[in-house]
């Protein structure tokens, strides 16, 4: 089985401050003075909400094109894919018309629970990538779910989602079963949680997982372009008050949360409810054609086992 996870989201603020009248600067600027302590560490559903409505038609479902589908995770998660997809995942899969599907064979399925699916970006190059994919794609945010399900390639033989905040205590008790799940996935999901909310994502995953299940993801580590510096300044947020100067969790203006994490953190919070794997530190070379900028992304995955 193998793992490579590849992802980059680049910001640009410049291009958004050029477009910003003077006045307003200024109120932003000084918007950004306020005490670190009111940049507060706790879990938003509701922030996320407000970000995919934000990005929504007429406000109904979020703008599937603000988003870009995840290619490279026929890759990255190659176990999940089909034995095709494993030997050449550079090969692009086009998207899927439900009706000329047959049904998923059960006899070769894979049940997968997607943690923050967004509006489909993940589940549905999985799913190209392997037909007897099954897929439970949970998001805390209600137009995201509807975007996800309004796709023309939604198919509810492979896919079931649900509105479902997973940083909450046994979220997903009664709606996911016990070891139900071949694999759970989380792509730049647990850097929106806080300490309390991933010890409850944790919990839930160890207990959804069949035996020999596993948990892959990838997500921001410290000394990513994003993280360089001792600067409190996260742009476009603030640093958040914590226990430990360590500690390395922003909140953006928009009220969603970004935390970078060491290998040693992530590692601890899987293996303390009994998962055996571990993280590593991966690099990602990304070239802003536009405008001329070559950046240096430094993510974390890992890949964790429940064992049997």
């Amino acid at each position: 089985m193998s793992l490579a996870f590849e992802r980059a989201r680049a910001t640009s603020t410049s291009a958004s401050l050029a477009r910003t009248p003077r006045n307003a600067r200024h109120a932003n600027a000084s918007s950004r003075r306020f005490s670190r302590a009111r940049a507060s560490a706790s879990d938003d559903a509701e922030a996320w909400e407000k970000f995919y409505a934000a990005h929504s038609r007429n406000g109904a479902s979020a703008d599937v094109r603000f988003f870009k589908d995840r290619h490279y995770l026929r890759r990255a998660f190659g176990e999940l894919v089909d034995a095709d997809a494993r030997a050449h995942p550079e090969t692009f899969r086009a998207a899927l018309d439900p009706k000329t599907l047959g049904d998923v064979d059960e006899s070769d399925v894979v049940d997968v629970l997607e943690l923050g699916c967004g509006v489909g970006n993940s589940v549905y190059p999985l799913i190209r990538a392997n037909l007897n994919m099954r897929v439970t794609a949970v998001d805390c945010s209600p137009t995201a779910v509807a975007t996800l399900e309004k796709s023309p390639e939604f198919d509810p033989r492979r896919v079931r989602a649900l509105v479902v905040d997973a940083s909450e205590a046994n979220s997903m008790v009664g709606r996911v079963d016990d070891a139900s799940m071949d694999a759970v996935t989380a792509v730049f999901f647990l850097s929106a949680l806080t300490a309390s909310g991933m010890r409850n994502v944790a919990e839930e995953v160890r207990r959804v997982l069949r035996p020999n299940g596993v948990l892959l993801f990838r997500d921001y580590a410290r000394g990513d372009v994003k993280n360089a510096g001792d600067s409190s300044q996260f742009v476009p947020g603030l640093r958040v008050d914590s226990a430990t100067e360590s500690d390395q969790m922003y909140r953006r203006g928009d009220g969603t949360l970004a935390v970078f994490f060491e290998p040693s953190e992530l590692n601890e919070v899987f293996v303390s409810v009994g998962l055996v794997g571990a993280c590593e530190i991966v690099s990602h070379t990304v070239t802003n054609r536009k405008l001329g900028v070559t950046m240096e992304r430094r993510f974390v995955q890992g890949r964790f086992v429940k064992p049997a």
